[in-house]
């Protein structure tokens, strides 16, 4: 007994030896490569800082500052490269994009495949189902969904100025593009303006409450990438049992229901949308409906190959769902944040406001109460032709950019970037801020004050990262700038901008699961347009 004993313990230790070892060499990965790194521990690397830090971009953007445009750091134990050369980016997203395919899972072994969250084969099918969804001609037909969605949220603001009150308008945003998303993408009419108590709202403001890379399954995810996948299948199981528990056992005996992480609570309760879809057709031509036409309960082998030429896509249920989840959570936070920020700049820059106003005035809209719809609301057509809006809401994003943690890549293959040799599973993580803060690349006008006009001159294709790059560009970039668009141009059509005494001290920056504020405290004036 004592004998087994021993031999165990030597084989533990001999085991801890063995992959303090394999650590050891793994933290030569940029030291063999001439590649500066700000010092790290062992065995958490860098990680263990970046959790602690109240912003991961601010850190790696102040590390950018001293070790240069590339230079590496360890999540744990996996190299990762922190780029703002757009050279090197540009053939990482756009030159390399079969060796670069996808971002690393923050909780592998999630079931809840969308097109955000897929690669190779699999992503292809998602995104060749969808993209006809966000042609010119399917966003021409939602504009009048769109403006109904913001005829509601203009009806809430109007409240505020007869009663000549500042007021947090980021509430009013939030409301309204998960409105919009909902009616556009999916044929639901919510309510959600005039009932902001709806759960699913809740659930999906309850997704960006907090950082997912935060998560204790996360953060062992980052220590222990190889048995991550596994954990993060239990957890994901766990979770899956106690909704299956929620919804069929304790309604029969109790009112108290188990927690459960808000995504796997939406993911669970979102097939009545496509149930419901299913009883009753319709002629509209949304998301949901692209996606329904090819829903297969036929198991998918997706072939991995480079084959673009498949024609016959078909999706699950399942990734169904999946994308219904997605688009809710992206499209609802993304633009009301990105809104909440075009508020606060224009409410600090009143010679912006300004001329952004000029422009509208010029639009071919009527002030009076016409019945004829396409002279009281702008449309696609008209919102797509105002260059002034568009470097406005381009300074925006530049100063504000919201979705950083995207901006990353997985190495699929050993490569060489730029003469770097980058091994298989290495991180290419973009430092979005140091790049929309380059005054190389945004220059000569100071990139730190808040100026359109730098738009309208070209720059490199990489200087500009607010949704990605390259074939994985965001899927709703023109969505969400044509729902941005028609509210700015309403909104300031009608009312004059003004920082309410609460503007700074309530505005509080913080970096969860996207970059945002948490509220924005705001005066609206009538305006006199003749």
């Amino acid at each position: 007994m004592l004998l087994l004993s021993i031999t165990l313990l030597l084989t533990l230790v001999s085991l801890i030896v063995y992959y303090c070892f394999i650590l050891q060499q793994r933290y030569q990965y940029f030291h063999r490569r001439s590649i500066p790194t700000p010092p790290f521990r062992f065995f958490f690397g860098h990680i263990k800082t970046l959790w602690n830090v109240p912003s991961f971009h601010r850190q790696l953007e102040s590390w950018t500052q001293q070790y240069g445009k590339i230079y590496g750091i360890y999540q744990g134990a996996t190299p990762t490269f922190v780029v703002s050369d757009p050279d090197f980016l540009q053939e990482v997203f756009v030159k390399q994009f079969l060796n670069f395919p996808a971002r690393r899972d923050v909780l592998p072994g999630n079931k809840i495949r969308s097109v955000f969250t897929s690669w190779g084969a699999t992503w292809r099918r998602h995104r060749h189902v969808i993209n006809p969804t966000f042609s010119a001609a399917k966003l021409k037909m939602m504009s009048p969904l769109i403006n109904g969605c913001i005829t509601n949220a203009m009806e809430k603001l109007e409240d505020h100025v007869k009663r000549g009150n500042d007021f947090n308008i980021y509430v009013y945003y939030k409301r309204m593009t998960m409105d919009v998303i909902c009616r556009c993408a999916f044929g639901i009419d919510t309510d959600l303006q005039n009932n902001p108590d709806n759960i699913y709202f809740k659930k999906v403001e309850q997704i960006f409450a907090r950082s997912v890379r935060l998560n204790p399954f996360a953060k062992f995810s980052q220590l222990f990438p190889k048995m991550g996948r596994m954990f993060g299948g239990l957890f994901f199981a766990f979770n899956s049992a106690r909704s299956f528990v929620n919804i069929h056992i304790l309604p029969l005996v109790t009112s108290k229901q188990l927690s459960e992480l808000p995504g796997m609570w939406l993911f669970n309760r979102l097939n009545p949308i496509i149930e419901q879809r299913e009883k009753t057709p319709t002629s509209r031509v949304d998301v949901l409906q692209l996606m329904l036409q090819v829903m297969t309960d036929q198991k998918i082998q997706d072939d991995n190959s480079q084959d673009t030429s498949k024609a016959n896509y078909r999706l699950t249920r399942d990734e169904i769902i999946s994308n219904i989840l997605a688009f809710m959570a992206a499209g609802y936070e993304t633009t009301s944040t990105a809104l909440a920020f075009a508020t606060y700049e224009l409410a600090t820059h009143p010679e912006v406001l300004e001329k952004l106003q000029a422009e509208i005035d010029q639009l071919p809209l009527s002030n009076d109460d016409a019945d004829e719809e396409a002279k009281r609301y702008p449309d696609y057509d008209i919102v797509a032709q105002m260059p002034y809006m568009d470097m406005f809401v381009s300074e925006v994003l530049r100063m504000h950019p919201i979705a950083n943690a995207a901006v990353q890549r997985c190495a699929a293959t050993d490569t060489t970037v730029q003469g770097y040799f980058i091994e298989k599973d290495t991180l290419i993580h973009a430092d979005v801020y140091s790049v929309h803060f380059d005054r190389e690349l945004w220059g000569p006008e100071d990139p730190y004050e808040f100026y359109p006009e730098r738009h309208g001159t070209k720059r490199h294709p990489m200087a500009f990262l607010p949704f990605g790059a390259g074939p994985r560009l965001c899927i709703g970039m023109r969505f969400a700038l044509i729902e941005m668009k028609i509210l700015l141009v309403r909104m300031l059509r009608d009312y004059s901008i003004q920082p309410s005494d609460q503007l700074q001290t309530k505005l509080n920056i913080r970096e969860r699961a996207v970059t945002a504020p948490e509220e924005v405290w705001v005066k609206l004036i009538p305006r006199n347009v003749s």
